[in-house]
């Protein structure tokens, strides 16, 4: 059974089912493999767990760490 894993900040419901179906769409085409039993897995994270060039996203960018403080003051 194929597996996709989508290692990404957090999506909105929407935009995982728009993922999904694009991507299992190019699975399909690419490989020549009908994508029936196709898994994908979404793996989200905090803006706070991913760094890049010695940086947090949140410290990088003001308006990341400002939709992590609203997604914490939701109670997520």
């Amino acid at each position: 059974m194929p597996h996709i894993v989508v290692y990404s900040p957090r999506l909105t419901r929407e935009k995982k089912v728009a993922c999904a179906k694009e991507l299992t769409e190019a699975f399909e085409r690419g490989s020549g493999i009908s994508a029936e039993h196709l898994v994908i897995h979404f793996e989200e994270h905090s803006y706070d767990n991913v760094a890049v060039g010695g940086k947090l996203l949140t410290d990088m960018e003001p308006t990341l760490a400002e939709r992590e403080r609203q997604y914490r003051e939701q109670g997520h």
